[in-house]
């Protein structure tokens, strides 16, 4: 029953709160999310890991890689569609403020999915 109580004195401030990013307060699309997701500093060193893996043919490189990429993927997912981390980018969503990441999440389950392959290839 606490619990309750707190939630019904949180949610007017969390209705009330403004989530918008993107300037005039209009609606980013999913290409500014996609854009603004991948210039983070995690995403340039994974997308900096890959291009090593990619370089070096080593198969722990790919692994480290792919692995990193799905954990990105699945916490960006968490993040943004289960209130766990971040409430503000969620409720961005709800308000039709932020776009979804679905783009950047498809980046980076493809990205896995070549690091994969590049990690299970024959080498000759």
């Amino acid at each position: 029953m606490p619990g309750l109580a707190a939630l019904w004195v949180t949610l007017p401030a969390a209705a009330s709160a403004k989530a918008c990013w993107h300037e005039g307060g209009t609606p980013a699309s999913a290409w500014d999310e996609l854009i603004r997701l991948s210039a983070k500093p995690v995403s340039l060193a994974l997308f900096a890991l890959a291009g090593f893996a990619l370089f070096a043919g080593r198969r722990l490189p790919f692994v480290a890689a792919a692995l990193l990429w799905a954990g990105l993927a699945m916490v960006i997912a968490i993040d943004n569609h289960e209130l766990f981390f971040d409430d503000k980018s969620a409720l961005g969503i709800i308000q039709d403020c932020t776009a979804s990441p679905h783009l950047f999440i498809a980046l980076a389950i493809a990205i896995c999915a070549g690091m994969t392959y590049g990690a299970l290839r024959p080498r000759t």
